[in-house]
């Protein structure tokens, strides 16, 4: 293999099988294997990071199990390296006040985030699938300063009718979830500015994905590697295709391409 530097893993259905319980931790839902191969990675000078659309706040817990110093996380639109945020998107206030008032006519809930806190109405009954605490907001209450994105239920018949020349894109993360965010914002940002900061080129860069909001991320690097329970569409992306997540797939791929020894 070349001289690659660091690898970029997303979670639901990479590091974390989506297949069992949500009520899990992504640690309980990470297959063993995997946590060894990012540690193996690691002792093999090939930095591990974690690349997701979740919430900061979300996935420090498993980047501390994982021994992962550096985090993109609502899908590039925050990024830290080495504990040191380095990076945020915000969505203007004029234009998110718009996407609100949007988004309420068309009776579509949602959660706030910030690189802090999630939020969430008081009156919503979706609150998401997230570990991280929530701060409760009444209808009528400013909304917060510093927004990423908003985390909004997903179905194949969901339409969030933002138009084509809209700047925001509504990007399906999950089986049932998708995030509103800059179109700006995406995990190929992330990686950019995680390569500037350890200076190396993207080419020295691998990435383990399986779903649509990971096709930027496939894009930016020098070896993209898809699960085994990929969707079709980023499998076709990639250089490399895996094994499941269930079926140590990030193992067999460290290994089969040469990046550790077992």
């Amino acid at each position: 293999m070349e001289n690659y530097r660091v690898a970029f893993f997303d979670i639901d259905g990479t590091l974390a099988d989506n297949q069992l319980p949500h009520h899990l931790s992504f640690a309980e839902r990470g297959p063993d294997s995997a946590k060894r191969a990012l540690r193996k990675l690691k002792a093999n000078n090939i930095e591990p990071v974690i690349a997701s659309g979740r919430h900061y706040q979300t996935l420090t817990g498993l980047a501390e199990i994982l021994g992962v110093n550096s985090i993109i996380s609502s899908n590039g639109n925050c990024v830290h390296y080495h504990g040191q945020m380095i990076h945020q998107n915000i969505i203007p206030p004029t234009m998110l006040k718009e996407l609100v008032d949007h988004l309420h006519e068309q009776k579509i809930e949602f959660l706030i985030e910030t690189s802090q806190t999630i939020y969430c109405f008081e009156s919503n009954k979706y609150h998401g699938d997230h570990p991280a605490d929530k701060t409760f907001l009444k209808t009528g209450e400013p909304l917060p300063e510093n927004v990423l994105q908003l985390i909004v239920p997903w179905n194949e018949a969901t339409d969030f009718k933002l138009g084509t020349d809209s700047p925001l894109i509504a990007e399906k993360v999950a089986p049932v979830a998708a995030n509103i965010h800059l179109k700006t914002g995406t995990k190929a940002e992330g990686i950019h500015r995680i390569c500037d900061e350890m200076a190396i080129t993207a080419e020295q860069a691998l990435a383990f994905g399986d779903e649509e909001n990971d096709f930027t991320m496939f894009d930016a690097v020098g070896f993209p590697v898809a699960m085994g329970n990929a969707s079709p569409a980023l499998k076709e992306k990639a250089a490399y295709v895996t094994a499941s997540v269930s079926d140590a797939g990030i193992w067999k791929a460290c290994i089969e391409l040469g990046l550790i020894s077992e």
